[in-house]
């Protein structure tokens, strides 16, 4: 019988670090799946300062570790913090827990944003939407599904999506990655690609953690890099190896989903007419037999309703579709309960319905919604109106509603 520990995870207690070990994966989901709850209920408290310490100090600092470059104490940080990269950390408090998934971890710390508040790049701050919808992914991989994730808009999913994309090249071996979309300039240069080299830059210039690639430019990256053998004359490719593939499916709707793949992020999936189709190309590229190898992701806000039609059917059907389902009352404006993808609706870390910790206000945004939402539809026509509330939606049945 195997004694080997499953996942044993950085744990922060009151000032005091350690480590806690789940012997086994049932044991692993089974606390998390214990503290997922909803944005408004997490009760972050003064702990919530210690997520993003890294980025605090080198906010303050301009640089991540004092210790002179090569020293031990240089390798012990980055080391360290490696290892909160690619396990996660636990935050205790009295008798609450927080679990802060590896790439929310990595994002919050070592990847900067355009920040449109502040109106500069810095780190994203901490918020209870983006902490649960980190764990809804993490549930749903240690489930063997998929993630479906219907969102109001400007909650930095594309940040988010190509942060966790950037942790697995980062830190795996031969990881195999997918951004795609159904047209080019939601993941070129001027999308999500241009994140995703903004995170590589900021990276390769201040942490220890420096990954060359080969190839490196727009839709193809490799980590690895051209050496020479010692001693030799010959040459070789040494790296992590994993890559990273852009795909579009503006000609063709399963153009590039063929091959084993990790994690297929499917960026703009309000507005993905063909998405359906993909999907049943791309799944068997995440499946060894019966067994789930990689993980899909749709992420997206409603657009029109012709085309919003595959995720309307992931998010209200997410078992037929493999679908990690979450139990909610966002359904309709009724409250009625049932079973969904994950929904983000407007009154979720809703400015400024925020506390000093990043939990959700609530209540106090939804009725600031219900006023502005009366007032709408005094001034607006209905298909004005009704278009506008799906860009805001607060259940389910808003945001599809035409």
């Amino acid at each position: 019988m195997s004694t080997e520990t499953y996942i044993e995870i950085p744990t922060y207690d009151s000032g005091i670090w350690t480590t806690t070990a789940f012997q086994t994966k049932d044991q692993f989901k089974t606390f998390i799946l214990s503290i997922f709850k909803e944005p408004g209920k997490y009760e972050f408290d003064d702990t919530s300062l210690h997520f993003n310490s890294e980025a605090r100090k080198f906010r303050a600092l301009g640089l991540y570790c004092t210790a002179p470059s090569g020293s031990k104490d240089f390798i012990h940080y980055w080391d360290g913090e490696k290892l909160k990269c690619r396990r996660g950390v636990l935050f205790r408090s009295g008798d609450k827990s927080w679990y802060i998934t590896r790439d929310y971890y990595m994002w919050l710390n070592f990847l900067r944003i355009n920040d449109k508040e502040k109106k500069k790049f810095d780190f994203p701050q901490v918020r209870d939407v983006q902490y649960h919808m980190a764990l809804y992914e993490l549930l749903a991989e240690l489930h063997h599904q998929h993630c479906a994730i219907l969102k109001k808009r400007q909650i930095a999913s594309s940040y988010f999506h190509a942060a966790k994309l950037i942790n697995q090249l980062w830190f795996e071996e031969t990881p195999i990655l997918k951004i795609g979309a159904g047209l080019k300039d939601y993941i070129n240069e001027k999308g999500t690609w241009k994140f995703l080299n903004e995170y590589r830059s900021f990276l390769n210039e201040h942490t220890a953690w420096y990954r060359p690639f080969n190839p490196g430019g727009m839709f193809m990256w490799q980590q690895q890099i051209e050496a020479v053998l010692p001693g030799t004359n010959r040459k070789v490719m040494k790296g992590l190896k994993g890559t990273l593939q852009g795909v579009t499916f503006e000609k063709d709707a399963t153009s590039g989903v063929g091959g084993p793949c990790t994690y297929f992020f499917h960026e703009e999936a309000g507005i993905a007419p063909k998405m359906g189709e993909t999907v049943e190309y791309l799944f068997p590229a995440l499946q060894s037999g019966d067994i789930t190898t990689g993980m899909f992701i749709a992420a997206g806000s409603v657009g029109d309703l012709d085309q919003c039609q595959p995720l309307k059917l992931m998010i209200e059907k997410p078992t037929a579709n493999n679908i990690y389902a979450v139990y909610t009352n966002l359904l309709d404006e009724k409250g009625t309960w049932g079973y969904s993808g994950l929904f983000i609706p407007e009154q979720w870390s809703m400015p400024p319905y925020i506390d000093e910790y990043g939990n959700s206000k609530v209540e106090e945004a939804l009725e600031a919604l219900n006023n502005k939402f009366e007032k709408w539809k005094k001034d607006l026509s209905p298909e004005n109106y009704q278009l506008r509330i799906s860009q805001h939606p607060r259940n389910i049945a808003e945001a599809f509603a035409f």
